[in-house]
């Protein structure tokens, strides 16, 4: 009676899953863009100057990357609910002392904090749904994820916009705190605990992992501003290259790694992280320059970006769902391909008719091929990562995969820059504008188009038994 009374509650623990960990990673990813609408305001309420206000921003992304893999190898070490229950404890007081903050120093603090926790329940997710979902249709669950977390990009802007409109720019981290103490409670109820191999905990690599993650992020963010050559740029850009690859070597060292580097041996995985990588330098680094075209060339306010914002990020909840149910059917590898494909097309046609007299209605095509390739790959290369490990890794295989695409995000953002700003662009004028952009979105396409490479060791899904596989090179 009692495994009768298991096997009828694991579908609805399965669903309840699915469901928190997706609003987590919505509400953790609305905070990376519902503040940029409130920027104007805190700049002036907190007498903060242009670099006080970036680095709102920066620290909440770099806070993000850092504990993103120490949070999935403890949990996998002490529990996959528990780290990720203290992941959503940290966003959620983040969030009330990022409220609460007096001084421009006071927010920056408390919007690393709140990154902090963010990574680490984020960094869980894909582990989460995993350990409560067979491998045959995980494709379909991580379809439900990719369409919730995937709006976060469509409302952030518009809902940024609204809340500073109606009430106060403090409002923006006040909605967090009920949201989150029902998630809490919810979690703890819910969703089933797991673990995987109760190994040593791996100091070196946990500190090795997190300097080089930090280090390596903060550089990359900052580049564009001090310049690419500024010491201490360059001492970031090396010192973050430098731990982690130390890191690595510590890890094929020591006989009780945090991260086995065997589980590189299976290609799905190997190829659905350098997706991963790919994708994240693709997307952000788009976003990025795409969305201050509309406001720079095309003279929309922030509230107006993000409507316009609308045919590219709103085809998620369509798209993402129906990508992951193919990915259980068909296979992971061509699902990835065609999406690579179709985002790179997207961005090869935006470039030329992004001008600074251009009609908004002749993007409106490319940005739908971009809202639907997006998710395709979004989702299907999450579905080739953790389809390809064996139960004890989920944790740190889904922290890899979610590092690894913060890093290629990171990268992004200042490979647009980069490219903007060598190619003559600047802000003084539309058409100034628009000779900056061009270039980027193109060397933006390039490099989703070379995702194709990664994608095409995946295995076909005929031809792979992941968690069996996965297992024997853990073995090796």
């Amino acid at each position: 009676m009692a495994l009768n009374d298991q096997e009828t509650d694991a579908p609805q623990r399965q669903r309840w899953t699915v469901v928190i960990v997706s609003i987590v990673s919505f509400m953790v990813g609305l905070d990376v863009l519902v503040l940029m609408t409130a920027l104007p305001t805190i700049r002036e309420e907190l007498g903060a100057d242009a670099a006080g206000i970036g680095w709102t921003i920066n620290a909440y992304e770099i806070g993000f990357a850092a504990l993103i893999l120490t949070g999935a190898a403890l949990g996998d070490r002490y529990g996959r609910r528990l780290l990720f229950v203290i992941g959503v404890a940290a966003f959620t007081v983040g969030s009330a002392w990022c409220a609460l903050s007096s001084s421009i120093e006071m927010l920056v603090v408390a919007r690393a904090f709140q990154g902090l926790g963010g990574g680490v329940a984020v960094g869980l997710s894909l582990a989460l749904i995993s350990s409560v979902t067979p491998p045959a249709k995980r494709g379909a669950a991580f379809g439900v994820w990719g369409a919730v977390t995937g709006t976060a990009v469509a409302v952030g802007p518009i809902v940024g916009g609204a809340i500073v409109h109606g009430l106060t720019w403090q409002w923006i981290f006040w909605l967090n705190v009920p949201v989150g103490v029902i998630l809490l409670g919810l979690s703890l109820v819910k969703i089933t605990e797991s673990t995987g191999n109760r190994l040593p905990i791996d100091v070196v690599g946990l500190i090795l992992s997190s300097i080089g993650l930090v280090t390596l992020a903060q550089a990359l963010l900052r580049g564009s501003d001090a310049g690419w050559t500024a010491p201490s740029i360059l001492l970031g850009l090396i010192g973050g290259v430098v731990a982690l690859a130390l890191f690595v070597l510590w890890e094929h060292r020591n006989p009780a790694p945090m991260m086995p580097l065997a589980i590189f041996r299976n290609l799905s995985f190997t190829g659905g992280c350098g997706a991963s990588f790919i994708m994240g330098v693709a997307l952000y680094g788009q976003t990025f320059i795409f969305a201050q075209y509309l406001q720079v060339a095309l003279e929309q306010d922030a509230l107006g970006v993000g409507i316009r914002l609308l045919p590219w990020v709103s085809t998620a909840p369509l798209v993402a769902p129906l990508a992951g149910q193919l990915a259980d059917r068909i296979g992971e590898r061509p699902l990835v391909i065609t999406g690579f494909v179709l985002f790179a097309a997207a961005f090869f046609l935006m470039a030329p008719l992004a001008r600074s007299d251009a009609s908004y209605a002749t993007l409106v095509i490319p940005l739908i091929i971009a809202g639907i390739g997006g998710p395709i790959t979004f989702v299907s290369m999450s579905s080739a990562v953790m389809r390809a490990v064996e139960p004890a890794r989920l944790g740190i295989a889904s922290g890899v995969s979610i590092a690894v695409r913060q890093v290629g995000a990171v990268f992004g953002v200042a490979v647009a820059v980069a490219v903007f700003t060598s190619s003559g662009g600047g802000f003084a004028a539309p058409q100034q504008f628009v000779d900056g952009y061009g270039p980027a979105a193109t060397v933006l396409a390039v490099i989703a188009l070379l995702g194709v490479v990664p994608a095409l060791v995946i295995r076909p899904l005929t031809a792979r038994d992941a968690p069996t596989r996965a297992a024997k090179a853990d073995s090796v």
